[in-house]
């Protein structure tokens, strides 16, 4: 019987019905064509666009995780997602993170790259600016008229905000008559009217850096009568300006570029999948086929000689204080053989470590093991690949093993991603631990939630509509890993009239800790600590 095979094509959308139909539908088209032994699912990344669309139309576009859950009820088991995202920014990212929550529930899952991701990308995105700009200004060069296209990006205060300069510092290189800007980023339209005065260019010709020429385009950048717009701005500073209001996903480059980051993850990963299925054979030359058949039947052979033991043990060891470990979790770490320690960078001091110190027998076995905390997904997929592998051998060996983890195991902890890997290998139990929010709320005699009151848990790492609507839909909320956009949460807080309901706390429980009742003093940080957690409840 074959297997069942998903395509899920997941952009940012839009709601400008023609635009959508030459990009967005011609990119999924394009993937549909390529691959007709695969079922299409069609998601989106913008919660915003899809309500707007279900209230206007009355058409329901699915969010990448509503996508999951049909692709999983309809029972396919291998599930294939191309990205139509531009650069790996915050969008990408969301997406990432969904599609880990799925993972283990189907037999394969496999993701295309975004337009601009490695080297290659870039070189021939450039050669594709190239291309277009020149034609562009074929005409005004015929006339001697000084001409360049500038093209407009998104732009994001994600990390990826670089992928722009790095694509423009190629055009540069290839003395290109094209420069690249942004709305919400770096480079801004003040740098590229800078360059252009430098370069005495006289008329410039207009293009979106998008993959559809939507709202941004029409009203950012190409409205006349809209004085901050682009087209109002160049023609201020005394450019001439022609606009092309076309979205990128129009060319059939681009089309084609889409089709081809899938076609090279599919190869990549078959190639790499028999390397997997001889896992053993390949990580050492010297380890005959005997020996990989003894080491795969002494873990089954060790899993029923226990019979029920615990091979491996997930251990929350709370916010911060050593004093706030279980009992459970202290008799657990003395009974251990080896125990793993994750690093957030290599080298570094474990925080998880410091707090269990006191607990540890002096001949423990500890292995110190990085954990990428970047945007690399295949980097962390390996990492974890590699640790859950090296575990699996130890409990085969006959050790004890622990894995320590900050808080609580089970929340927004790296030891899910080694427990979904080892579970169906080893005997696997999970140890509690003090999350940082409950011991922010009860070291502070902070009510979370009573009687009928709902109370909501989220990252501040999720894009601002979905924190606006927890913010807007529950009695208590908890916002965590907020260190990375506390500003722009902070304003969201004070504009929504919740600056003396919140409480918001550094370093929960360390010597280090800082207590902010309201917002008002730590508004005017540059940043806060990477452990800073708020807490807002609107009845007290």
């Amino acid at each position: 019987m074959a297997v069942k095979k998903a395509l899920l094509v997941v952009s940012f959308g839009t709601s400008y019905v023609e635009t959508r139909k030459k990009t967005i539908e011609a990119c999924e088209n394009k993937l549909i064509e390529k691959f007709p032994e695969m079922d299409f699912f069609r998601a989106w990344t913008s919660r915003m666009i899809i309500k707007k669309l279900k209230n206007r139309d009355d058409e329901h576009i699915l969010f990448p995780d509503e996508a999951f859950e049909e692709i999983l009820e309809k029972g396919y088991r291998e599930v294939y997602v191309q990205s139509l995202h531009l650069i790996c920014g915050e969008e990408y990212h969301k997406l990432l993170y969904v599609i880990e929550k799925y993972r283990d529930k189907f037999d394969k899952v496999e993701i295309g790259r975004p337009l601009l991701t490695n080297l290659e990308d870039y070189n021939e995105l450039a050669d594709f600016i190239e291309r277009v700009s020149i034609d562009d200004c074929k005409k005004d060069i015929q006339n001697k008229i000084k001409t360049a296209t500038v093209w407009m990006g998104h732009g994001t205060e994600h990390m990826s905000h670089s992928a722009y300069a790095a694509l423009d510092y190629r055009l540069r290189l290839k003395e290109v008559p094209a420069y690249i800007g942004t709305v919400e980023g770096y480079p801004e339209l003040e740098e590229v009217i800078a360059l252009l005065k430098k370069d005495k260019i006289e008329k410039v010709h207009l293009r979106p850096l998008l993959l559809v020429a939507g709202d941004h385009a029409t009203n950012d950048m190409a409205n006349s009568n809209e004085e901050d717009s682009w087209y109002s701005i160049l023609k201020s500073n005394g450019f001439d300006v022609d606009v092309h209001l076309q979205g990128m996903g129009e060319f059939e480059f681009i089309q084609d570029k889409f089709v081809s980051n899938m076609c090279d993850e599919i190869d990549e990963k078959s190639a790499l999948s028999s390397i997997v299925e001889n896992n053993d054979r390949a990580a050492s030359n010297s380890i005959s086929e005997n020996n990989d058949r003894v080491a795969s039947n002494s873990i089954t052979e060790n899993i029923g000689k226990n019979h029920g033991d615990v091979q491996f043990f997930g251990i929350g060891v709370g916010p911060g204080d050593s004093d706030l470990l279980t009992v459970k979790a202290i008799n657990v770490l003395k009974s251990l053989d080896t125990l793993y320690v994750p690093q957030a960078k290599k080298g570094s001091e474990s925080v998880a470590k410091m707090i269990v110190n006191k607990y540890l027998k002096a001949d423990l076995e500890i292995k110190e093991r990085y954990f990428p905390m970047n945007y690399n997904e295949n980097e962390k997929i390996s990492a974890w690949n590699e640790i859950s592998d090296e575990i699996i051998q130890d409990t085969n060996d006959g050790k004890t093993v622990g894995f320590i983890s900050l808080g609580d195991p089970m929340v927004y902890s790296t030891y899910v991603y080694l427990y979904n890997r080892v579970k169906d290998k080893v005997r696997v139990e999970t140890i509690p631990g003090i999350t940082s929010f409950i011991n922010i709320a009860s070291s502070n005699n902070f009510p979370l939630a009573m009687d009928k009151e709902s109370l909501g848990v989220i990252s501040c790492t999720d894009d601002y509509d979905r924190i606006s609507d927890v913010l807007d839909r529950f009695e208590s909320v908890v916002l965590m890993k907020v260190y990375k956009n506390f500003k722009e949460i902070i304003k969201m807080i004070e504009d929504k009239g919740l600056s003396d309901k919140s409480l918001i706390v550094s370093n929960s429980s360390m010597d280090n800790e800082m207590v902010y009742r309201g917002i008002e003093e730590i508004k005017k940080l540059d940043s806060v600590p990477y452990f800073t957690t708020i807490l807002i409840n609107k009845n007290i």
